[in-house]
């Protein structure tokens, strides 16, 4: 292949990525996901490391002002689940949950959406260690990654998330979500 075809190939492919950008829809959508929820912290008498099944409830809007990038604001709500673990002859469990407000970077590839996430969770925390009960909450940020594919008005969408909460170790999500875009 010579220079001009190489260089022809090339602004092809860099025309489609600005078609397939230029026609990708915009606007308001709405989505749910599940997945699992890790909670690790020191409770004391020994190391909690449970996950559990959580869910998820989004809806948003996609501005495609950039020529490369696109821009989201999402809103939704979270439910971690309730892991469980016996630690040190106890049994203890956690159940967190809250609404979530967050920023979207997409770089869109055609079909494919690979994006950033940084927000806030407005969490609600219930403890329990061997029948005692102790609640909590608070407002703190997340941040997480991921890959969406959409056809027409239908998205799926992988992502890690990873929650900054104050009073536990750490938080983290894996989940597969499908939407819906207006």
């Amino acid at each position: 292949m010579n220079r001009k075809h190489v260089m022809t190939l090339a602004a092809g492919l860099l025309s489609s990525l600005f078609i397939s950008h230029a026609l990708a829809a915009g606007g308001l959508y709405v989505g749910a996901g599940i997945g699992q929820a890790t909670i690790r912290d020191d409770t004391g008498s020994g190391n909690f490391d449970a996950s559990d099944a959580a869910y998820k409830a989004f809806v948003g809007y996609r501005f495609n002002l950039l020529p490369i990038f696109d821009l989201a604001a999402e809103a939704g709500y979270t439910d971690f689940g309730k892991p469980s673990q016996s630690v040190g002859g106890q049994n203890v469990q956690f159940k967190l949950h809250g609404p979530d407000a967050a920023g979207l970077l997409i770089f869109p590839l055609g079909p494919l959406d690979f994006y950033g996430k940084v927000g806030v969770l407005s969490w609600s925390l219930d403890a329990s260690t061997a029948g005692t009960s102790s609640s909590k909450t608070g407002t703190d940020a997340f941040y997480g990654v991921g890959i969406g594919f959409q056809i027409w008005k239908i998205g799926i969408r992988g992502e890690y998330e990873y929650y900054k909460i104050k009073d536990v170790d750490r938080v983290q999500m894996y989940s597969l979500s499908a939407l819906f875009q207006f």
